[in-house]
């Protein structure tokens, strides 16, 4: 069914981008483009991608860590868990992304970032960690370049859990 959802929604969401080399993903449509990118990230790679996210830091079983740019949403994408999980990519942090703050509140006082850059490509990481009830599980994320970003100071009109 969401697959199917996902096919109906596909050229709306791309208008969103358009055709041209660039696209900004709204906080209005942040989730849709969201989960369309990591359905059909091949529709994306070549893209300029700017959105606001916050810094979070994914740790795997075996201890090896990656910083996100994520939101936090319900569950459906990512975990298989049941609860919420978040959404978003590994960014690749070779030019000083903020720490991740407040990481496990639910709380908006996050560090947030405003980034411009690309998918690295349309390969996902898979990454085992323990799911809330301890279990091991596997996510997938793609990977981000970040050509450019700032931080967030005011981030009052951003939501950190979005949905639909």
């Amino acid at each position: 069914m969401k697959k199917f959802l996902s096919l109906l929604l596909l050229p709306l969401l791309l208008t969103s981008c358009g055709d041209s080399t660039n696209c900004n993903i709204t906080e209005k449509r942040f989730f849709l483009v969201m989960t369309n990118i990591q359905y059909y990230p091949e529709n994306y790679v070549k893209k300029i991608l700017t959105f606001d996210c916050f810094t979070y830091e994914l740790t795997s079983t075996t201890g090896e860590k990656y910083l996100c740019g994520v939101r936090k949403c319900s569950s459906g994408f990512g975990c298989k868990c049941g609860k919420d999980t978040i959404i978003g990519f590994i960014m690749d942090d070779n030019i000083g992304l903020p720490e991740p703050i407040n990481q496990y509140e639910n709380s908006n006082e996050k560090a947030w970032i405003h980034v411009t850059g690309q998918l690295k490509s349309t390969e996902k990481t898979e990454i085992t960690i323990y799911g809330v009830d301890n279990t091991e599980e596997k996510v997938q994320f793609l990977s981000f370049r970040v050509d450019e970003f700032s931080p967030i100071e005011d981030y009052s009109g951003l939501r950190f859990y979005v949905d639909k």
